[in-house]
């Protein structure tokens, strides 16, 4: 009886919390994450550079200073925040 409690408690309770916690987390720190054109950037971004080489058009939509933040990181998953935050910090 208590391991079903237990469970109970677990999928009604804490994965619930856990999840509004995640996404009120994630939106304010990126408040931007919820806008499309936001969206569409990082995209265009992790698909126009997965292969090498990237266009000028994807380098105007990101602030100098995350270029070289992000040339200079040597750790793939700071190089995808440092592109998160180029997109993400402000609505556009």
């Amino acid at each position: 009886m208590r391991k079903k409690k237990f469970f109970s408690t677990f999928y009604f309770q804490i994965i619930p919390i856990f999840t509004i916690g995640f996404f009120v987390g994630v939106t304010s720190i990126w408040p931007g994450i919820i806008s499309e054109n936001s969206r569409k950037c990082f995209f265009n971004i992790l698909l126009d550079g997965s292969d090498g080489s990237i266009r000028m058009k994807t380098l105007f939509l990101v602030n100098p200073n995350y270029l070289i933040k992000i040339k200079n990181t040597e750790n793939k998953y700071l190089k995808i925040l440092f592109i998160g935050d180029s997109c993400f910090r402000t609505f556009k």
